[in-house]
């Protein structure tokens, strides 16, 4: 595991009271290990055999423990020693069968197992601009397990949505990589991520560092329901923790990074003093929400968009709208371009900077 979580290993070795919590400086990574072979055979297998691995892990663990049960002989056969050797050949990166439940079996997902497997496998996710997602992935030799995560996922209740709510059930999306072979599940409509993720997450314990991602991932997400990130502030503040959520993990990021969250987490708490631009109590989609606060404001807001192209203004600029900006660059007038860009300080195409006044 990154460094970063090595508190979380140190929490699993005092549970179980065995192994060894080692760190690899030179790689910012950490290891709970266990070498020790009574320890291996009476404390670690007992867990796996109680808790059954839900991925293809627990082929190898199966196998694994078909190597505990042969060595725990008093004396090993040369027959024995060459069992375990194939055994070991055909594990983890090796292994090239994964036939490993029937076509009618169930693998039931509980909440508990879902957040620690989303503690190793998951993302709490920021596109450029605006959009959040929830993500999870796994390699395809896993998909009996993926879609019991769907199946999870999709059962998921918002029960504080009211009757004959606008709000459209929970949907993943799957995307599969096809130079890894790993598939990716993902929720990123940000109604479904409130009210249906959210209470999940907000009554789970996690230990990793996703502990902190999580807490800056929902301040953006409490920012775009409830209408800040419309806000000027509160539009800036959404893109600075999309800057620290995305770069954070970075080595070059993580100077002064407590007092960057403790200042976020400040400007975060003054936004929420102000009444927010939603009423979410409605339960109105937000989309529906985004167009109605945008009507309502639009004869008091006059739009100015300047468009920079390697540090100088691009013909015609400024614009007095999006839909003239976008028709300069060659874009549908109807594209949502400007709206993602515009005050990110992010380049679009690698050389345009969107801005709503102009740079001195």
């Amino acid at each position: 595991m990154h460094i970063n979580n090595i508190e979380a290993l140190k929490i699993i070795k005092s549970l179980l009271n065995v192994g060894n919590v080692t760190v690899e400086e030179n790689r910012n990574c950490c290891s709970f290990v266990v070498q020790d072979f009574t320890e291996i055979k009476d404390v670690i297998c007992p867990i796996f055999l109680q808790y059954p691995l839900l991925t293809s892990k627990n082929l190898d663990f199966k196998d694994f423990y078909k190597a505990i049960i042969i060595k725990n002989k008093n004396n090993l056969s040369l027959t024995d020693k060459e069992k375990i050797i194939l055994l070991k050949n055909g594990m983890n990166s090796k292994r090239k069968i994964f036939t490993s439940f029937s076509i009618n079996s169930q693998i039931n997902v509980s909440p508990e197992w879902f957040i620690g497997f989303f503690e190793g496998e998951g993302t709490f996710g920021i596109k450029t601009g605006s959009s959040l997602y929830f993500q999870v992935a796994q390699k395809n030799t896993s998909i009996e397990n993926l879609n019991a995560i769907i199946t999870f996922l999709t059962n998921l209740k918002a029960t504080q949505l009211k009757k004959n709510s606008q709000i459209l059930p929970l949907n993943v999306v799957s995307i599969i990589n096809k130079k890894t072979d790993v598939i990716s599940l993902v929720v990123s409509s940000v109604d479904a991520i409130y009210y249906y993720l959210l209470p999940l997450l907000d009554t789970s314990k996690m230990y990793t560092n996703k502990v902190i991602d999580f807490k800056l991932w929902r301040m953006a997400l409490i920012l775009k329901i409830y209408g800040y990130y419309y806000l000027s502030e509160g539009k800036t503040l959404f893109l600075d923790i999309s800057d620290i959520l995305n770069k954070r993990y970075n080595p070059s990021a993580q100077k002064n990074i407590n007092l960057r969250i403790e200042e976020i987490f400040n400007r975060y708490q003054l936004i929420l003093l102000k009444n927010p631009p939603f009423n979410v109590e409605n339960c109105i989609s937000h989309v529906d929400n985004v167009r109605d606060y945008r009507l309502k404001i639009k004869s008091d807001i006059q739009k100015t968009i300047y468009i920079y192209e390697n540090g100088k203004l691009i013909k015609g600029s400024p614009f007095s709208s999006f839909s003239n900006a976008h028709k300069a660059l060659g874009l549908k007038s109807t594209s949502n371009t400007c709206n993602r860009y515009l005050d990110t300080n992010r380049l679009y195409k690698s050389k345009f900077i969107f801005t709503s006044k102009h740079i001195l």
